[in-house]
């Protein structure tokens, strides 16, 4: 994930087909029939990513919604979107 905090993220519409139900959100990468499942965590950011978002504006999410200190929710929003755009998943605006 780039370091900078005035990307915005969102996700690749073509690319990209979800569903969610409760607190799960199911993925599939419809570039690589690959499908990955969302945490309780990761799909309350999910909205956010659909229509997007910088790193901070998601970190303040996480931390608002998950009850988790900023440093945890700035280091797990991170991770989440380094693994979003390793996928391919994710373009910056």
């Amino acid at each position: 994930m780039n370091s900078d905090t005035s990307i915005v993220y969102r996700v690749r519409q073509d690319r990209v087909a979800w569903r969610t139900s409760g607190d799960e959100t199911v993925l599939l990468d419809t570039g690589r029939s690959v499908y990955f499942a969302l945490d309780r965590a990761a799909t309350t950011l999910w909205p956010h990513l659909v229509a997007g978002a910088t790193a901070a504006d998601l970190a303040d999410v996480l931390a608002g919604q998950a009850e988790v200190e900023r440093d945890r929710a700035v280091a797990d929003v991170r991770s989440f979107l380094a693994d979003l755009e390793a996928a391919g998943l994710l373009e910056h605006l």
